[in-house]
């Protein structure tokens, strides 16, 4: 299991490394402070930096452009991981063997996920560097584990929810189990450590009602996973009487993930910060609201704010900060883009024809946005409506065939065919043709509503 170390000074590229993750550092959960998506990619990119390095000293160094591999940071743009580092050498955390149970012979431990850090620019080359360190007591545990599981930084990359990527973490070390099973505890247990937050600073509703805990925590993930990983988990729930007691999850191997990778991942996706302070959120308030929030609910609230404004059939909105942090805060806003786009949807599910499953996918998703389209024009004003037929019978009716016009001028939207058609077109209208990204993304959320 030895691997190559490179010496302290050299530069670090931890985006496609292999991560060999302790396992008493997989199923962590926060006791004060919350481990959010960010903070759990930025420990793992350190983990990885650390075990690269030379074994002399107690401090470890990368580049920071490394650490964030290819977003867009420079030497003025240090905020996000500053805030990070914050978190890491704040937040304490229980280190377990990833079970409940207490065994004979097993440790338990509690301490921060980083003792310190320093962000330091080199005044000769100008090149800015990140040092840490790791408590004593752990630091030989995590940079060179017994047991661990081996962590794809890739995959990790392209998971864009924390519950995604600590459910990938647990489930990634049972792969290899004779049973494919991981541990077996109550849903309660599994709580904290798939949302990353304590159960101090959970809502009494979420601590109180499984169904709510599945549906915003274990659906999500479970789908995230599926698609951007090479491994396929399933739920298996454990019920006493109607109730759902414990959980526990099945773990096998694909060939290859669902979706095509990034070939360029990255640790912080800077370009949302930059939407949201386009949309005029002040760039501080920007950067403390996506250290805090899922990446995957800043880029709905986002799309579902652009669009928006970008209406020419609704009125003005009157603000656009506002509109965004009420829907991120409320989580209303549909999913959009949570996942990265392939081309023409090829190869998302290996038994599936490509050209099957994306006229299906085009077909559902094309009913799901007629209904919205729907939607907005009944909350209309006559004129508007009025409006927006006659956009329809200049723009689009002349390309469509004889019967289809004479069914529009003779019943209007009463025709089920004409209704459909229109739309269709109110639908492109107002939010464009539906990429990859949405297609995805789209299936997701029935996955999380079902």
């Amino acid at each position: 299991m030895a691997t190559k170390r490179a010496k302290k000074t050299d530069v670090v590229s931890p985006s496609s490394a292999e991560l060999r993750k302790a396992v008493e550092a997989i199923a962590i959960q926060p006791k004060s402070g919350k481990i959010t998506l960010l903070t759990r990619k930025l420990f793992n990119v350190l983990l990885a930096v650390a075990q690269q390095a030379d074994e002399s000293g107690d401090t470890y160094r990368a580049l920071l452009s490394d650490i964030v591999a290819n977003s867009a940071f420079d030497s003025n743009d240090t905020a996000l991981v500053k805030e990070h580092l914050r978190r890491m050498v704040s937040v304490q955390v229980e280190w377990s063997t990833g079970t409940s149970s207490q065994k004979p012979g097993r440790k338990w431990g509690i301490s921060t996920l980083i003792a310190d850090a320093e962000i330091l620019e080199d005044p000769a080359t100008r090149r800015v560097w990140v040092e840490f360190s790791f408590a004593p007591k752990i630091k030989k545990k995590l940079l060179d584990p017994v047991q661990y599981a081996r962590l794809s930084l890739q995959f990790q990359s392209q998971l864009r929810s924390s519950a995604g990527l600590a459910l990938y973490e647990i489930c990634v070390r049972y792969l290899t189990n004779p049973s494919h099973l991981t541990m077996r505890e109550a849903w309660e247990w599994w709580r904290p450590i798939l949302s990353g937050t304590p159960d101090t600073e959970a809502g009494d509703e979420a601590k109180r009602e499984y169904k709510y805990f599945k549906r915003d925590y274990l659906r999500p993930a479970i789908a995230e996973v599926n698609a951007v990983t090479n491994i396929f988990v399933e739920l298996i729930e454990h019920r006493e009487g109607r109730r759902v007691a414990e959980i526990q999850f099945r773990v096998t191997e694909r060939k290859q993930p669902m979706l095509a990778l990034d070939e360029h991942p990255n640790v912080f996706d800077s370009t949302l910060v930059d939407r949201m302070v386009k949309i005029g959120i002040p760039l501080k308030e920007a950067q403390t609201l996506y250290a805090d929030s899922e990446e995957n609910r800043i880029r709905a609230a986002l799309q579902m704010t652009e669009q928006r404004m970008r209406s020419s059939t609704l009125p003005p909105v009157r603000s656009a900060p506002a509109l965004f942090k009420d829907a991120l805060k409320k989580g209303y806003a549909p999913p959009v883009e949570a996942l990265p786009s392939v081309d023409g949807v090829k190869g998302i599910v290996a038994a599936v024809p490509a050209d099957d499953l994306k006229a299906r996918l085009l077909g559902e998703y094309s009913a799901y946005r007629r209904k919205e389209a729907r939607a907005l024009y009944d909350e209309q004003g006559e004129s508007e409506r009025d409006v927006a037929r006659q956009s329809f019978e200049e723009d689009e009716l002349p390309s469509l065939g004889a019967h289809m016009r004479d069914d529009w001028r003779r019943r209007g939207l009463d025709s089920k065919l004409a209704e459909t058609a229109f739309f269709d077109w109110l639908a492109r209208k107002t939010w464009g043709d539906p990429t990859d990204g949405d297609l995805l993304a789209f299936t997701l959320s029935q996955s999380r509503a079902a």
